[in-house]
């Protein structure tokens, strides 16, 4: 807590006694951790789906379905496999690489942007049904980036 002395004890009418000298604020990290935290492990579980996802339509057959199945069930199934299917899903794993990385970025507070456009793609990743986490994470995380504090600290770090 200062004294509202300034360097070499000198009175400053304009310091308040309650803040903290200047370049030290208080800043709790844990509200940026935990969004970041929640980020890495959505990231991960997404590219082990894209993954999965990979191999699966590399790997099986269309599905045979009974004849009074609807059209549109029969021609997912047959969309769900093959290399046009293996391609979508490797854009998936591009993308949880990138929200792994700019989660890691989050987590350490050091680029502001790239945690930004993580959050966002988070929400728009509907590959193996992961928008079902990433939307609200992404949210969470987008309102978390927005605050003031967080990202001049961000900002400051990265400097």
């Amino acid at each position: 807590m200062s004294s509202g002395f300034g360097p070499e004890g000198t009175f400053n009418p304009y310091q308040s006694t309650n803040a903290p000298p200047a370049g030290q604020e208080q800043f709790n990290s844990g509200k940026v951790k935990a969004p970041a935290i929640a980020l890495l492990i959505f990231s991960i579980l997404s590219l082990c789906a894209s993954i999965f996802g990979v191999v699966n339509a590399l790997v099986s057959q269309p599905p045979v379905y009974p004849p009074d199945t609807p059209e549109f069930v029969v021609e997912m199934g047959k969309n769900s496999v093959g290399p046009v299917a293996a391609a979508i899903q490797t854009c998936f794993i591009f993308l949880a690489v990138f929200i792994l990385f700019a989660s890691l970025q989050m987590m350490k507070m050091k680029s502001w942007g790239v945690s930004l456009a993580g959050s966002i793609l988070s929400m728009v990743n509907f590959g193996s049904c992961c928008c079902v986490l990433g939307l609200p994470l992404g949210i969470w995380a987008l309102i978390v980036l927005l605050m003031p504090d967080v990202k001049r600290m961000i900002e400051m770090n990265a400097r």
